[in-house]
This record gives structure tokens, sequence and C-alpha cells, in this order.
């Protein structure tokens, strides 16, 4: 899982400065006896065509996944910063960040909640990655 982790904060660092910040950026599992790892985000520089997005995104996202990654990971799910889900995640991220602020990715912890669209929730904020060598 820190494999994965790790991959996904390199992208989103990548993408964050390429394009702007993300407002929710979390991976979300809906299905605790199953475990696939959905990556949620939203961001107000989102392009209009929900099908560029999506490609841009997987594209930057998805290059460095290997099988045992691919694996664990489900799909890449674009929200509006204004939807309920959004704010739900808006308010998960802010909490593990006042309690937890910069950690590395070995120091993650999945936060179980009673949302259904969200029942585990791994945020990824404030991620510290190894750099690359």
């Amino acid at each position: 899982m820190q494999d994965i982790i790790i991959k996904i904060a390199k992208a989103l660092t990548e993408i964050e400065h390429e394009k702007g910040a993300f407002i929710v950026k979390c991976l979300v599992a809906r299905n605790p006896d199953d475990i696939q790892w959905d990556l949620v985000l939203a961001a107000d520089w989102f392009d209009e065509n929900k099908i560029r997005r999506l490609n841009y995104l997987s594209e930057k996202v998805l290059c460095e996944f290997d099988n045992d990654s691919i694996s664990q990971f489900s799909a890449v799910i674009t929200i509006s910063p204004d939807s309920e889900l959004a704010q739900f995640l808006i308010k998960i991220q802010k909490g593990y960040n006042l309690h937890y602020g910069k950690r590395h990715a070995s120091e993650q912890l999945i936060i179980n909640t009673d949302n259904k669209q969200a029942p585990m929730v791994l945020s990824l904020v404030n991620i510290i990655t190894p750099e690359v060598a």
C-alpha cells in the first residue's frame, strides 16, 4: 500500500505544480471486504470536458503503476468541490492534517466512516515522499 501512496502522491504533486492545487485528494474504498481504492479528486481548475479531464489525470497518475499497484486500484473519480462528498472529504482532510500534519507514506492511517460513499478514507494531503535519486 505504501508504494501506491508514494506513486500517487508524487503524481499529484507534479500535477499541482502544473495546474494548481487540489481541494480534495483522497483514496476511498467503498467495500471493506474487497478493498479497491478510488482516487477521489476535486479542483477548481478541472476541465469542463470530463473525458479530457479523466484522460489527463489517468495518464499522469497511472503511468508508474505496476501490476500490483493496478490490482489495488479501482478508478480516478473527479467531483465538484461543492458536492456533498467533497465537503465530507474536506472535513476529513482538515481533521487529519490538524492531528497528524505532514507525514511519511508509511505513516498513513485509514479512517473508517459511516458515509456510504466513502466508508474508508485515506487522505493524501501533506504526504512526504522519498526523493527520486
